[in-house]
Order: structure tokens, then sequence, then C-alpha cells
């Protein structure tokens, strides 16, 4: 590898290059390769949260407003990656900011030898890389012939000057050129592949025997279905509170004063709140999750109005 070399972890303000990049995190001696530092911060401390884990849960915050690199919520992060439930790496730093940030969980967790280097090395590039691209011209443009255009289909036209005969042989054809309606795509019948249907709303969901809606939209209908299955499922609900993150890197149950940090949070019974603020796919891939929770199945719940 050009120009490598090992960055001492254990040095008081390890120097390094612009124009550096990792290579692998040495840790108690094995050699593990990563691709960028986003990918080496985030094993770093993975490898940290192991070792030190009430060190680094003292770390985190729950305030958006902090400066911290560790935090509960996701909502103002750029690439975040989780390291543990409910905890998550911001790992959009600079290299400075990277081995600044652990280093002082080093000397927090009170390390005095350290066992964490990392190889870095500088990239060669080719001479003519930052040439510009040669534009080769030729000689005699070909001429490009221009496909040939589909014939138009004349469409059935009625007349007042028709004969009855007539008449019923061009409305035969409107109802054969007409296009046939597409059905409702649900969500979960959606093939894989496929577009993912964009309205999820209009549908009526069936519990304990009663039938709810219909709803004008998906957030209502979800708050619907949180308010029924609080008030069914109570047990199953309350222990989901502060567990459940969707595809948006979200919590979407709190219990208590925890809701604050919802954006459109909504009280449901026992003293819980859900945020109904994402969209459409996102609120359906809740509902099935909680549903399930509660021993429910999607298809057999919701349907069609």
């Amino acid at each position: 590898m050009p120009n490598g070399r090992i960055l001492d972890l254990s040095a008081k303000s390890p120097e390094i290059n612009d124009n550096e990049l990792p290579a692998a995190l040495i840790y108690f001696g094995e050699r593990v390769p990563v691709q960028d530092w986003r990918e080496l911060f985030f094993i770093a401390v993975k490898c940290l949260y192991t070792e030190f884990p009430d060190t680094i849960n003292a770390l985190c915050s729950t305030d958006p407003t902090r400066t911290l690199f560790l935090r509960t919520n996701t909502i103002d992060m750029v690439s975040p990656r989780k390291i543990a439930p409910i905890i998550y790496l911001e790992t959009e730093r600079t290299p400075k900011q990277i081995l600044k940030a652990i280093k002082f969980i080093l000397t927090r967790a009170d390390v005095r030898n350290v066992h964490m280097s990392i190889e870095v090395y500088e990239p060669i590039y080719p001479r003519n890389y930052l040439s510009k691209p040669t534009v080769v011209v030729p000689e005699s443009p070909q001429i490009i012939s221009e496909p040939p255009k589909r014939p138009r289909i004349q469409k059935p036209v009625l007349h007042l000057n028709q004969t009855i005969e007539e008449m019923l042989a061009a409305l035969d054809a409107m109802e054969l050129q007409a296009p046939k309606k597409s059905h409702v795509v649900l969500p979960h019948a959606a093939r894989y592949g496929q577009p993912e249907p964009q309205v999820f709303g209009n549908l009526f969901f069936m519990l304990e025997g009663q039938r709810h809606g219909p709803f004008a939209n998906e957030k209502n209908r979800y708050v619907a279905l949180m308010h029924c299955l609080a008030e069914l499922y109570p047990y199953q609900i309350l222990k989901e509170a502060g567990h459940h993150i969707n595809s948006e890197h979200r919590l979407t149950l709190m219990k208590g004063a925890s809701y604050l940090y919802f954006r459109e949070p909504v009280e449901l019974p026992n003293n819980l709140y859900i945020d109904k603020d994402f969209p459409d796919r996102v609120l359906v891939e809740n509902e099935r999750y909680y549903l399930a929770c509660c021993g429910l199945y999607f298809e057999d719940v919701m349907i069609s109005g």
C-alpha cells in the first residue's frame, strides 16, 4: 500500500494529513479493513461500546440542540449509524473530528493503555488524473434517419347524420377502446419490483368485530387504529413504548413527557403518545408492526371501502 503508516491514538495530539485515507482499524492486534472514515468511526465506537457501555451511555443526549456526537434522536443527523438500541452515532464528521471523538471516549473511560490504532495511507493518482478529456470529432457525421411515425388510430365519433346501426357500432367501438378501470392496490399486495402505491387512505379497519372508517387520509386511520389498539391490547402496546424505531430511524411511541421530541404528537390511553408526522408508506409500516405485536395480521384487519 503506498505511503502507509500507523496512526497512534495514544499520542496526545495525533497528526493527520488532509489527503490521507483510512485502510484499517487495529484493535488489540486485530486488523479490520475499512472503506472510508465513516466506516472506521462506526466500527471504532462499536468496539468501544462493547468494552465501555456505561461511558458511552453517559455521553448520549436526547436534546437535539446538544453538540454531542452520540444521541438518541436522529432527526437532525445526516448519516446516523445504530450503535445500540435507541443509540445512534453521527458518522458525518471530518477525520480530525473523528480522531478527537475517539480519544474523548478513551479519556472519559480512563483508559491509560490504548490498544487501538489506525492504518492510514496517501492514495497515488495517475499523472493524467486532472487532465481534461479529449474530444474526438468525426470527419463525416453520420445521418441518422428518424424512425417511422406510427399511424394515428382514429377514434369512433358519433354524428347526428348517422343511422341507428352506425351509432350502435360506434358505441360498441368506444366501449372496446375505453381503458379498463384499475383496482386499488393495497400496500401489502404490491408485488416486488412494482412501484409502491401512493394512495393509502379511504380505507376501513375491523377490530373485535367493529368496523371503523372511512378515513380521509392515512394519518387519521393510523391515529384511530393506534387508539383502538391501546384500549384493546394495553399490555402489548405499553410494552412497545420507547422501543420501536421505523425505517426513518425515529421513535414512534413514547410514554409520558418524552413525547416532546415528536413532531406531531397525539395522545393515546394510558399516558401514551404517538408521532403521526410520517409519510404514508412509513405509517403503513408502523401499523404492520403494532398489529403484529398484538397477534394480528395487517391483511385481516385492513379492508377496502
